[in-house]
């Protein structure tokens, strides 16, 4: 019987034009339809992708630099939407853009803060603007946007964004961060520690290790 089926089809005219459609299915492409593999999907399907978690503009999608950040932040988007408001959600998105933060929560101050308010220090040793300074004002914005939209509804802070150098810098990038400092009231120069010298080596290098911040309370 199993011998007889296929003829019997193929004499049936209503079974030609399915014949020949399956026979196209192995031509399509699935990946404009498997959009939920996020590390599968087209590169141009991420922004679409980031708009219907919630993720995109100020929540983290205009400061990712790479692909798979933007993959990444996709991923995670779930589970930062359902522990919004917790230390693990502001920790978490400034991990997946790369930016190392320190959270120290009311109670966790020696005598205790007022209650309900935490600071957040992130240091981004990344440009995370290219094009513009490695500390800049809209960076700072953006970041204490993404802060404001992450953390909880009743909390108070204050917001410290932070450069830090450990190594050998270029010279560009040492006057990049002294200029900084001559442009903005908002930034300063954190005090080295006492084995941490700042040291010119020659005019082109130099071997240091510097703190520079922005801050504001809110």
């Amino acid at each position: 019987m199993a011998d007889v089926t296929p003829n019997l089809l193929a004499r049936d005219a209503r079974f030609g034009p399915l014949a020949r459609l399956s026979e196209r299915l192995g031509d399509i492409d699935p990946g404009g339809l498997l959009v939920y593999l996020v590390d599968a999907a087209k590169p141009e399907l991420l922004p679409l992708l980031a708009e219907q978690f919630h993720i995109d503009g100020d929540e983290g999608w205009l400061l990712t630099q790479s692909e798979q950040q933007r993959r990444d932040l996709i991923k995670q988007s779930i589970e930062l939407h359902r522990h919004k408001g917790t230390p693990w959600a502001l920790r978490e998105v400034f991990r997946i853009l790369g930016v190392t933060v320190e959270l120290e929560e009311w109670w966790q101050r020696q005598p205790p803060a007022a209650p309900y308010t935490f600071e957040l220090t992130a240091w981004a040793n990344d440009n995370l603007l290219p094009g513009q300074a490695l500390l800049n004002p809209d960076l700072y914005r953006r970041l204490r946007r993404m802060v404001e939209l992450a953390k909880p509804a009743r909390s108070t802070y204050r917001f410290k964004l932070g450069a830090r150098f450990n190594g050998r810098l270029g010279l560009a990038s040492a006057a990049q961060a002294r200029a900084l400092i001559r442009r903005s009231a908002e930034a300063a120069p954190m005090r080295l520690a006492p084995l941490q010298p700042l040291a010119l080596l020659s005019a082109a290098q130099i071997y240091s290790v510097v703190h520079v911040t922005m801050e504001a309370s809110l």
